[in-house]
């Protein structure tokens, strides 16, 4: 009969696994990476003399919580985190904001505002389905792979704004300029998308900067002819940020790397999984933008008010890491999972309250412009806290989408839009913008809601957190 194993045997048997395993919080975990291992229950019975692998689990796991935690200074993970260069995200897209007043100046507010909002819902879709696909041919190895797959994002991109451009350009009559203003915005938006991708902020602030120092002296100015100079230093911009990520996605894969299979049957493998991506990603930018779209003209006081989440979504992408690096560290320090779901709790709790009071105040920022501008109303600031809201519902929206949850998000975000703007037919003829706006921060409330329930009882299940 063979001897039961001994410390040595287990020793053994759990060093492959790394520092990982003592992250376990129960036996069911260590026989799921025992398994991963290729161990089945016939290798427990012969070689451990265990009828099972789940009985060698447990064995395994009383050794694992006698031995105590992994030594000081050994995560066993890399932090996802990245303060600086993740918080400075959201102010790192809104940069081309400084080329705004001269593209007003060249077009008409009356046409440039509606076309960037249509633009930059088309560009939201497709930068976003086009990244998460790249993000996942990567995690496969497929790197070159994922930089055509981003070229071909930007491509697609710009010829679809090209299309819808022209197409809202003829039949209202409006300005041909449009078409190219449009072009440059989701150009930046795709291009920009690429440069963070391959973690390159830095480059990214220092190559726009020259169109912010040019927009901000057409600010001062004011000299129509200064206005095409701004929008030349721009185009000029966003042209070195194309090149560079262009680069970035020609560059990082040396001649000499493996062969990758086709692009068509990756892309093709992986389709099912990401048509939910788009969906949500559809859902989102429609939630959002038609909100604020039927204010652009006649209501800047409430279109301008949500500017505080375009500048904070950077918190929210960072805090929403920190809540995994976070979670992962938590699980070293609990032996049962009800006291790591607990600890989960706490630290989501944490999360949320503070994505919510930095979007507080950021959105003093515009309410304060409006202030001084003496166009503060009810309306403006009831639309700057229904963004505050719509953020912290963002930052629980990238923890779901972290853990590939993306069925429940469209669930949450159909719900919501049935709120708003489909509860908008519901008000009476000749309703203030204020009962519209209050609507919308009652659809963004339920989203919110929605989504703190799911990623509550979540915290239950321990595995997607180790």
């Amino acid at each position: 009969m063979t001897q039961p194993p001994s410390s040595r045997d287990i020793d053994a048997l759990i060093d492959p696994m790394g520092t990982g395993v003592f992250r376990a919080v129960e036996p069911l975990q260590v026989a799921a990476m025992l398994e991963s291992q290729g161990l089945n229950d016939k290798v427990a019975r012969e070689l451990y003399d265990h009828t099972s692998v789940f009985s060698l689990a447990e064995t395994a796991y009383s050794h694992i919580r006698s031995k105590g935690a992994p030594p000081p200074g050994s995560t066993g993970f890399l932090k996802r985190a990245r303060p600086v260069a993740q918080i400075l995200h959201g102010l790192l897209y809104a940069l081309p904001a400084a080329l705004l007043p001269a593209a007003s100046g060249l077009v008409g507010t009356q046409w440039l505002m509606p076309g960037l909002v249509f633009t930059t819902g088309l560009g939201w879709v497709i930068g976003g389905a086009a990244t998460h696909l790249a993000y996942s041919l990567i995690g496969h190895g497929h790197v070159r792979s994922a930089g055509r797959v981003l070229r071909t994002g930007m491509l697609v991109a710009v010829l679809g704004v090209a299309m819808l451009a022209g197409v809202i350009t003829g039949l209202r009559d409006g300005p041909v300029e449009l078409i190219a203003l449009c072009i440059m915005q989701v150009t930046f938006q795709i291009a920009s998308g690429i440069l963070l991708f391959y973690r390159r902020e830095g480059w990214l602030g220092l190559i726009m900067m020259p169109a912010v120092v040019a927009g901000v002296a057409y600010i001062v100015i004011g000299d129509s002819d200064i206005g095409l100079l701004t929008l030349g230093v721009g185009f000029a911009c966003i042209l070195a940020c194309v090149a560079g990520a262009l680069r970035l996605t020609l560059t990082r894969n040396p001649a000499g790397d493996a062969a990758e299979p086709p692009l068509r049957l990756l892309a093709r493998a992986n389709v099912r999984a990401l048509l939910p991506w788009v969906l949500y990603s559809t859902l989102s930018a429609v939630f959002l933008l038609q909100a604020e779209a039927r204010y652009v003209l006649d209501r800047t006081d409430i279109a301008v008010a949500g500017a505080g989440l375009v500048i904070g979504m950077g918190i929210l992408e960072y805090r929403a890491h920190a809540f995994e690096d976070e979670t992962r560290a938590a699980i070293r320090q609990v032996r049962y999972p009800s006291d790591f779901t607990r600890r989960g709790r706490w630290l989501l709790a944490k999360g949320v309250l503070i994505c919510l009071a930095w979007l507080a105040v950021l959105s003093v920022l515009p309410l304060a412009f409006l202030l001084g501008k003496n166009e503060l109303t009810h309306a403006s600031i009831a639309m700057a806290a229904a963004h505050v809201i719509v953020g912290g519902a963002y930052f629980l929206a990238f923890l779901l989408g972290n853990q590939g949850r993306v069925v429940p998000l469209c669930v949450a975000q159909a719900a919501a839009l049935a709120v708003h703007p489909l509860g908008r037919l519901l008000l009476p003829a000749g309703a203030p913008a204020l009962a519209d706006v209050l609507l919308f921060a009652a659809a963004a409330l339920l989203f919110l809601l929605i989504l703190l329930v799911l990623m509550s009882q979540g915290l239950r299940d321990v595995r997607q957190y180790s």
